[in-house]
C-alpha cells in the first residue's frame, strides 16, 4: 500500500514551509519557472504520506508542472496545498495552485512593487543624500537599513501566511475571494502607493534649482547690488510652486507610458540635467 494514511508531523510541515519560503526560486527557469522549488518544498510531505519510492516520485512529478506566482503570496497556496495533500485531495490541491497563482501574483506584486518598496526606497535615497552631504556614517547605515527593512518584513511574513493557508485548507479560497476582498485589496494598495509616491515627488525634487537669472541685478553707483534679478526657478515658483519637478515627473510618466523603458528614461534625465547644468539653466 503506497499511502501511509498518517497525519503529517510538525517537523515535516516546518520543513516544507522553510524549503518553500527560502528556496522557491533557486531553480527558477523559463520552462517551469518555480516548479522545481515548489516540488523540493513538498519532498518532506510526500515522504511521510507515501511509503514507496515509486509513489513518492509519481506524486512529486505532479508538482513539477508549471507554477509561477509572487514568492510571498505563494506561501498561502503552499500551506493550503500541504493540508490538501495530507487529506490526499491531490486533484483539489493541483487545481488550487493553477487557479490562484495568477490572482495572488497580482496582489503580491502590487503590494511589494507599488505599496511597500517605492516609499522605503525614496526614504533610503533621501537619507543617503543627507549622509553624503553631512558626511555621516550613521545616516548612511540607516539608509541601508531602511532600504532592506521592507524586504526582511516581506520575507518573514511568509511563515504566518503558510500556517494560515494550512489551517484553512481549501477554505482559504473563500477567505481570500469572499466579498471581493481580492479586488478591494489590490485597488487599495494601488491607491495608497500612488498617494505616497505623489507626496514624495515634490519633497524629493524640490531641490532642483534653475539659477539662470532673468535680467540683471540692480546696482547703485558704488556697484552694490540693490535688487537681485529673479532666477528662473523663483519666477516659475511664483506662478506655480514645484512646477519643475511636476513637469519632470509628468514627462517621465508619459515616456514610460509610451513604452520607453525606465532605464532609458533615467539615461535621458541624466543627459538632459548634465547639459542644462553645464549651460547654467539647472543647478
Amino acid at each position: 500500500m503506497a499511502r501511509t494514511n498518517q497525519k503529517l508531523s510538525e517537523k515535516a510541515k516546518r520543513s516544507a514551509a522553510t524549503r518553500h519560503n527560502c528556496v522557491l526560486q533557486w531553480c527558477w527557469n523559463y520552462e517551469k519557472m518555480q516548479a522545481a522549488g515548489y516540488a523540493y518544498a513538498m519532498v518532506p510531505v510526500i515522504r511521510e504520506l507515501y511509503d514507496t519510492e515509486e509513489a513518492q516520485c509519481r506524486e512529486l512529478e505532479r508538482h513539477m508542472q508549471f507554477y509561477n506566482t509572487h514568492p510571498g503570496a505563494s506561501a498561502l497556496i503552499a500551506g493550503a496545498d500541504v493540508a490538501l495533500e495530507e487529506d490526499y485531495q491531490t486533484e483539489v490541491g493541483d487545481n488550487l495552485k493553477i487557479a490562484w497563482m495568477g490572482p495572488l501574483a497580482g496582489i503580491g506584486d502590487t503590494i511589494q512593487a507599488v505599496l511597500v518598496t517605492p516609499p522605503f526606497s525614496i526614504m533610503a535615497a533621501s537619507l543617503a543624500v543627507h549622509a553624503v552631504q553631512q558626511n555621516s556614517l550613521r545616516t548612511g547605515l540607516l539608509s541601508i537599513l531602511v532600504n532592506i527593512l521592507p524586504l526582511i518584513a516581506l520575507f518573514v511574513i511568509r511563515w504566518p501566511l503558510f500556517n494560515y493557508g494550512y489551517k484553512q485548507g481549501v477554505n482559504v479560497i473563500n477567505d481570500v475571494s469572499g466579498a471581493g476582498t481580492l479586488d478591494k485589496l489590490q485597488t487599495a494598495a494601488s491607491i495608497l502607493g500612488i498617494v505616497v509616491m505623489g507626496g514624495f515627488v515634490p519633497s524629493m525634487l524640490a531641490g532642483i534649482g534653475a539659477p539662470l537669472k532673468l535680467g540683471k541685478d540692480l546696482t547703485d553707483d558704488t556697484g552694490k547690488v540693490i535688487q537681485s534679478a529673479k532666477t528662473l526657478k523663483e519666477a516659475l515658483d511664483a506662478i506655480f510652486p514645484y512646477i519643475i519637478p511636476i513637469v519632470l515627473t509628468f514627462i517621465c510618466y508619459k515616456l514610460i507610458k509610451n513604452k520607453v523603458t525606465p532605464l532609458r528614461v533615467i539615461l535621458y534625465v541624466l543627459v538632459c540635467t548634465f547639459i542644462l547644468g553645464v549651460v547654467g539653466v539647472l543647478g
